[in-house]
């Protein structure tokens, strides 16, 4: 506006003056003409306005002649005014080109007739005038011609024409004629930009950190005209055919239908074809929809480019519409009927192509289908596909889906697939209570007969009740069912009584109650009779884990072998709809101290739930697998498990979960970093995990006392010995542990027996309990019994013979894969050791376990042991020839001094005192890091140990960090204080 107003202040020096006013459908250019008036009549000038339509474009000088209050249909010798008589002239006159030439000279009679025109212009704007032209795009080839003559030549008077204009719709003639004016000088171009993030705000009225305004002000485009429709839209009832948004309001509807209703009808075809195909198409999809000739076709879509209601879409031959909205108001105006047979053609069409489903699907879902089978498997398949992304869309298209399912009993399969694949879906959408809604929704729907799909449907129900608490409600379902079915008398009887048989153990077991022996021996046999592997598998795996439970070692050990072989002998579409049946296993597996077994089962459950979007199932899923790998000792890896945990726990709606998860979170991150309050944090989360006093049953289930034992294990460092001893022992049912599964009991033993010396209460009855609960065949209960006698040693030869314990053990944790207690074990060995009077060998011990740490990933442990070391009673080191370090990159498994891999199931030797190589505080360091520490330590700043070593102070500064990382050390005088500590 302010370009518009120092023109018209120059205009009686500048003379006649062109202004080119350019910008898209909907910019504001009528609304800023009409502004441009009114600051020209405020100013004392004249104005005249009009306006071009497609309806004008055939007649001769129509927008001239409107400007200018003549009308050329009534021109007659009778009238005197010169400029009528000029326009009939013309009008009349032979086309020919204008030369590029003064008026004066000869150029034919069309020229001459030109030049009064302009001449008659410039006696009327002698007092000044302004003419406005809106869409000039739209103007007859007569009122170019005139304008184009006078861009070439100016009136000398002050004379204003304001051409608005499309550019995208202009006549090349036309956008030729201005851009040489504007070279010239004689004209002045105006260009509407998009409008600012600011501008929009002001037109919305919202606040520019409202995100709806981003949002809005994007889709737009800028386009003052599309944010208000957006804006208003916005605030219709919801339409979920176009993105969960309103329809445009009607205003906007009634502007572009006026537009569309000059269409003729090959275009009106074309532009209905469009709507039907979404927001990109091409030219050949075009022709099958509309059914029309090519030829036809292409004329057609050339020219609604032309009218920049088609615009090219990137590279290659695609179209798309000049703005969504544009779409969705012509689709909405589309005869239904025509819509529902177009949308056939569409959809075949793109299935023939390959198109993937997800694309397909939000076809189908804008003319939701009444019925056909090829539309609902469209949607079925678009939900899976997309259901990890976007689970909201999910959940539309398989309700639409549902919608379509006809009535009766051969359509029971299919509904209540797409029953389950809803409660998937609304899992992943974080929407626990609307999962409980639908498994209610789900048994309503689903009949009686056939029985089948009502058990499969019973079945998943009941566990995902189960999986958010409701217990008692999933085994009543699963009894009332059980009792339906009675006693099997064929094979597919059989087949559903095993698969209901063993949904009822397993939330017996989940609920704490030990499951039915009888029962699941039945299931393993209905299973079998029915040919259904992976519900014997299974059975197979709750037997076995009702034995560990029980301490049948011998039964337990052969079983859990048996359940193994089973599942590595399943292809996972076996195994697909009962990924816990794998974490049934590795939960037993887990217990008999076998945690590289249960993590390769673990990890395949994992990848099954996932794939079949059992949102309820993956909590515990990553909760166990963070748990094994915890035992495992790779702590980095077992915290990426429970973040994974802690992330898709909410959705469940299982506070148990949720608590567990983020207890593990706490407690890898408490390993994994140096915060002190992360370490503390745990300890809280921890006891807070602990089961309640009911008795010799946990309410929480053995899966979840075992859980918590185990995150007491990990954060027995952090906690009041005593006050813990105290609450650990009443929570587990008192002296006797009742409550703690006897696969568990000799590492409950140990921690007490820990907690009792650390209190100053020694109490050798533990390390009794936890030898007589070890069994001979499990190395990890042979190791728990060791340390346990090794803390409540006392006597004249305590020092050594713990020490030799503690090593000991540290071997059995090792052959058991539990690299993370062996560390911790030989960092317990080192000060009895040096108490002994073998500070050296303490020394060797403690540089074996911080290999072991930094393997772990654990810098907390680290952190204890370079403490430990400082603690050590000084000893002169012998000399030696220094050793390299480790390779920095982490092996696949922890260091060990055997030569050969070590393997999980088997013994790596011993480092004993005997064989382990002399070290000092030092022997970490490479020989570089050693010299750099020694200078360091003196107090010299990092430029004089370059200058002294002849090397970069970058470098110094990289040695340095490592020093500090290896030392477990953070600052120049630290350093300085440890290597006066070691001398």
């Amino acid at each position: 506006m302010g370009q518009f107003t120092t023109i018209l202040g120059n205009l009686e020096e500048t003379g006649g003056l062109v202004v080119e006013l350019a910008g898209d459908p909907g910019a504001g250019k009528t609304r800023l003409l009409t502004r441009f008036a009114d600051e020209a009549r405020r100013q004392g000038y004249q104005v005249l306005r009009t306006g071009c339509t497609t309806v004008t474009q055939n007649h001769p000088f129509r927008a001239l002649a409107q400007l200018l209050n003549t009308n050329p249909a009534d021109y007659s010798d009778s009238q005197s005014d010169e400029l009528v008589a000029l326009l009939r002239d013309l009008a009349t006159s032979p086309s020919q080109d204008v030369p590029d030439s003064p008026p004066h000279t000869p150029g034919g009679s069309r020229c001459l007739l030109l030049h009064r025109v302009r001449h008659l212009l410039e006696g009327r704007a002698r007092a000044g005038l302004v003419l406005l032209i809106d869409d000039l795009q739209w103007a007859d080839p007569g009122t170019l011609e005139v304008v184009d003559y006078l861009l070439s030549w100016p009136v000398n008077a002050p004379l204003l024409l304001v051409a608005a204009h499309r550019p995208r719709q202009s006549a090349l003639r036309l956008h030729d004629a201005l851009g040489h004016a504007v070279a010239l000088g004689t004209a002045r171009r105006i260009e509407l930009p998009p409008l600012t993030l600011a501008e929009s705000a002001f037109l919305t009225g919202l606040s520019k950190d409202n995100p709806a305004l981003l949002g809005l002000h994007q889709d737009s485009h800028g386009n003052p005209l599309y944010l208000q429709a957006l804006a208003e839209s916005a605030q219709q009832p919801v339409d979920a055919v176009f993105d969960a948004r309103g329809l445009p309001p009607g205003w906007f509807a009634s502007r572009v239908l006026a537009e569309l209703a000059q269409l003729t009808p090959d275009e009106t075809s074309i532009i209905s074809a469009a709507a039907m195909l979404g927001d990109r198409f091409v030219l050949e999809d075009l022709t099958e929809v509309a059914a029309m000739d090519p030829d036809r076709a292409c004329r057609a879509s050339a020219s609604l480019c032309d009218r920049d209601l088609f615009r090219r879409a990137g590279p290659g031959l695609q179209l798309t519409f000049r703005h969504p909205l544009m779409r969705q108001v012509v689709f909405a105006d589309l005869d239904h009927c025509w819509r529902r047979t177009a949308r056939g053609h569409v959809v075949a069409m793109r299935a023939r192509a390959g198109t993937p489903a997800v694309e397909l699907a939000p076809l189908v879902e804008e003319v939701p289908p009444a019925s056909g089978d090829e539309d609902r498997h469209v949607l079925a398949q678009a939900a899976h596909d997309i259901m990890a992304d976007d689970p909201a869309a999910a959940v539309r298209w398989i309700r639409i889906a549902l919608r379509a399912v006809p009535e009766g009993g051969e359509f029971s399969a299919e509904r209540v697939e797409l029953l389950m694949a809803l409660a998937r879906a609304q899992g992943l959408a974080d929407a626990p209570q609307s999962t409980l809604e639908v498994s209610d929704e789900m048994l309503a729907l689903v009949p009686a007969e056939p029985r089948a799909p009502r058990v499969r449907m019973v079945v998943y129900t009941a566990l995902l009740d189960c999986s958010l608490g409701r217990h008692g409600r999933a085994d009543e379902l699963l009894g009332a069912e059980l009792r339906q079915v009675g006693e099997p008398e064929t094979d597919e009887a059989a087949a559903l009584a095993a698969s209901l048989a063993v949904a009822r153990e397993l939330v017996a077991c989940v609920s704490g109650t030990l499951p039915d022996a009888e029962q699941l021996r039945a299931a393993v046999r209905w299973a079998r009779r029915g040919g259904d592997r992976a519900d014997e598998l299974g059975a197979l795996s709750l037997l076995a884990a009702r034995q560990v439970t029980l301490g049948q070692s011998a039964q337990a050990e052969a079983a859990v072998d048996a359940c193994a072989g089973a599942a590595d002998a399943l292809v996972d579409a076996e195994l697909a709809a009962h990924p816990e049946y794998l974490g049934i296993l590795g939960w037993a597996e887990c217990m008999l101290g076998r945690p590289a077994e249960a993590e390769s089962h673990l990890q395949r459950g994992v990848r099954l739930a996932e794939r079949s979007h059992e949102t309820h199932l993956l909590p515990t899923l990553l909760n166990q697998l963070a748990t094994v790998r915890y035992q495992s000792g790779r702590y980095v890896e077992a915290r990426k498990a429970a973040a994974n945990a802690q992330r898709v726990a909410p959705r469940t709606g299982s506070a148990h979960a949720v608590r567990l998860a983020a207890t593990l979170e706490a407690v890898t991150s408490a390993q994994t970093t140096h915060d002190g309050r992360a370490a503390q944090r745990a300890a809280e989360l921890s006891e807070q995990l602990m089961p309640t006093q009911l008795g010799p049953v946990s309410r929480d289930g053995h899966w979840h006392v075992s859980a918590a034992l185990w995150l007491a294990d990990a954060v027995r460092d952090c906690v009041n010995p005593a006050q813990w001893a105290t609450t650990a022992i009443a929570a587990f049912g008192g002296p006797e542990l009742p409550r703690v599964p006897a696969a568990l009991r000799p590492l409950a033993c140990e921690m007490l027996a820990e907690a009792a010396v650390r209190a100053g209460r020694p109490n050798p009855g533990w390390a009794d309990r936890a030898e007589a609960a070890a069994r001979p065949s499990s190395p990890a209960h042979r190791a728990h019994a060791l340390a346990a006698r090794a803390h409540v040693l006392t006597g004249p030869d305590a020092a050594r013979q713990a020490a030799d314990r503690y090593q000991e053990a540290a071997r059995l944790f090792a052959s058991a894969g539990m690299t993370g207690q062996q560390a911790r074990t030989l960092l317990l060995a080192a000060p009895r050791l040096a108490e002994a009077g073998h500070p050296l060998r303490a020394l060797a011990l403690l540089e074996r376990a911080y290999e072991l740490a930094e393997w772990c990933g654990s810098l907390a442990l680290q952190k204890r042991i370079v403490q430990q070391r400082l603690r050590l009673p000084k000893a002169r080191p012998q000399q030696r020839t220094p050793v390299s370090p480790p390779d920095p990159v982490r092996p696949p498994h922890p260091p060990t001094s055997a030569t050969a891999p070590r393997t999980p199931r088997t013994p790596a030797p011993p480092v004993t005192p005997a064989t382990a190589p002399t070290t000092t505080p030092l022997t970490p360091l490479t020989d570089r890091e050693r010299q750099v520490a020694v200078i360091a330590g003196t107090g010299l700043r990092t430029r004089e140990i370059a200058e002294q070593l002849r090397l970069s102070p970058r470098t110094i500064d990289v040695h340095l960090t490592r020093i500090y990382r290896k030392l477990g050390i953070n600052s120049r005088a630290a350093l300085v204080h440890f290597m006066a500590e070691t001398g």
